[in-house]
């Protein structure tokens, strides 16, 4: 008997750890009933007597935000926020050449400003020392941050601190990235100027794109603020995202979690990537998302695209380099890469994909202005900061969550490569790639695979990391298999079990030969194929193994 799709469904959340009484706010998620009062954030009240402060005596607001796709849609987000309050506020972003955070040359473009109060967004929970010589000079700040604090390293001179993760906050969802905090600080500030807090929702289409791009997880609050985001973006006000839509190929009124992580949030990067980050004395990115004329806004995201186009060169010309580096030290448990002139813009990228190929954690290394700096990307069960910290010692500066990280190095790269190995020596490397190997949902026979259930798996959307698109597994027989693509890296076949074929294909396959015939043990996402205007379930195979 042919199980009913929603019944399919309610197993994959289930064997997810979701219980049946979350199941409401995955398939019909309410906005006042799923999302948490910003006043339960520590810090608040004290961030709101003083923003309320310096709206009342029209105080010159400085927002320092991060770099990347979170911080610069949150610094974007709080200039309209605060502006339409009547604040008077300058944004300012850093070159990704002056490193992430409060580094020499923040706090000296800070102080030109004259600002009294200044709020970092993005970054400054564990920048103690910078934020007690701001106030030295006469500048309070407000730290709005979603990292890891490092507890000898808090801001303590900072007059509030909104990060759900430091000690003492009792906010019941821990995982917001910077730009939805950014968000519920405006939340409640409109409620205490007596404002409609609910036109903020025209601000979600920023959250969403934040959101998904920081990779923070798509559950509880966080798939609430990308539901309703989506259903912004698709109708959004912004000139400038709906300009880097256009740019990116995508369709505005169908854009998805995985158009934002695979077109939008690396456009957004792209010129600090390739340290282009200046166009007509203005950071781009933040310029294109406060555009507020087409013109401008089309010429803007023109720029981001060449930008990206020369981004995905650099990377792939680097990732060969970086492959041979790894190659030498194949056998350690975290891998250390280095070489001098590689660019630092993506070298967060690079780890990222080495991740994807070694099954381990990875740090990769470059030079920058005499100085060395890292990005590391790990795996389940290594926490970044825990590993960064084992090497501290040999660390100018660090910082970052649970699965992503930077940092500055003050030692030889040998001995910091020595270090994190004696951190990481417990694990093996099969430990370490059993880590990356994503168990399957659910085991569900090709008779089940069928365009119905493909079509049903789409209300689970948005996938994305914590919440990623469901794996089922089964056995099954290989028809037709041949190698396709321009480097015949793809596996294109048939799977057949019990009569019923699906059409497959394993995208940059590694694995052993596979004849016609063979018996199969495969994992594999359900998909909707659709050829001139016919659609199909297809199968895209995540792992396969010939018994």
């Amino acid at each position: 008997m042919k199980i009913p799709p929603l019944s399919i469904l309610q197993q994959i959340l289930k064997a997810r750890g979701i219980e049946s009484g979350q199941f409401e706010q995955i398939f019909h998620p309410d906005f006042e009933r799923d999302t948490h009062n910003p006043l339960l954030l520590k810090g608040m009240p004290e961030a709101l007597a003083r923003i309320s402060k310096a709206l009342n005596t029209a105080e010159n607001i400085v927002i320092f935000g991060d770099y990347d796709a979170d911080g610069v849609p949150a610094t974007a987000l709080l200039v309209r926020g605060l502006e339409e309050l009547g604040g008077m506020v300058t944004p300012l972003i850093p070159l990704r050449s002056e490193g992430y955070g409060l580094g020499e040359e923040a706090i000296r473009r800070i102080l030109a400003t004259e600002c009294t109060l200044l709020i970092t967004v993005d970054n400054g929970t564990v920048a103690k020392a910078e934020i007690a010589q701001l106030r030295k000079a006469g500048v309070e700040t407000i730290v709005i941050d979603h990292h890891q604090p490092v507890l000898e390293h808090i801001a303590t001179d900072s007059l509030a601190i909104i990060n759900p993760k430091q000690p003492g906050c009792e906010y019941p969802f821990k995982e917001l990235c910077g730009c939805a905090l950014a968000w519920k600080l405006l939340w409640a500030l409109y409620e205490h100027q007596g404002h409609d807090p609910k036109q903020l929702k025209w601000l979600l289409d920023l959250v969403a794109l934040s959101t998904v791009a920081d990779m923070v997880p798509l559950r509880g609050e966080n798939r609430v603020l990308v539901q309703f985001g989506l259903q912004v973006l698709h109708k959004t006000r912004n000139q400038g995202l709906q300009a880097l839509v256009a740019v990116s190929d995508s369709n505005l009124a169908e854009v998805g979690a995985g158009e934002i992580g695979f077109r939008l949030a690396p456009r957004l990067n792209a010129p600090s990537r390739v340290h282009k980050d200046t166009y007509q004395g203005k950071h781009p990115s933040l310029s294109l998302l406060l555009a507020t004329e087409a013109d401008e806004a089309q010429e803007l995201a023109v720029y981001l695209n060449t930008c990206n186009a020369e981004r995905q060169s650099i990377l792939e010309t680097q990732l060969a380099e970086a492959v041979l580096e790894a190659e030498k030290y194949s056998e350690d448990r975290c891998l250390v890469v280095y070489r001098p002139e590689w660019s630092s813009g993506v070298i967060g990228l690079l780890a990222g994909r080495l991740v994807e190929m070694y099954k381990r954690p990875v740090i990769v290394l470059a030079q920058e202005e005499g100085q060395i700096k890292g990005s590391v990307r790990s795996v389940e069960g290594v926490d970044t900061v825990e590993l960064l910290q084992s090497a501290e010692e040999l660390l100018e500066r660090y910082g970052g969550h649970a699965k992503a990280g930077g940092m500055t190095l003050k030692s030889e790269v040998g001995d910091f490569r020595a270090k994190v190995q004696e951190f990481i020596q417990n694990f093996t490397l099969e430990d370490l790639a059993a880590q990356t190997r994503r168990k399957p949902d659910l085991t569900l026979p090709l008779e089940l695979a069928d365009l119905d259930l493909a079509e049903e798996l789409e209300t689970l959307e948005p996938f994305g990391i914590g919440f990623p698109a469901p794996i089922f597994t089964t056995e099954c027989t290989i028809v037709a298999p041949r190698l396709v693509g321009k480097q015949q890296n793809h596996l294109s076949c048939f799977l057949e079990e019990a009569g019923v074929r699906r059409k497959a294909i394993a995208f940059n396959y590694r694995g052993d030969p596979v004849r016609e015939g063979a018996r199969v043990a495969v994992n594999y996402k359900l998909d909707v194929e659709e050829y001139r205007e016919v659609r199909a379930a297809s199968c895209c195979i995540e792992d396969l193994t010939v018994l």
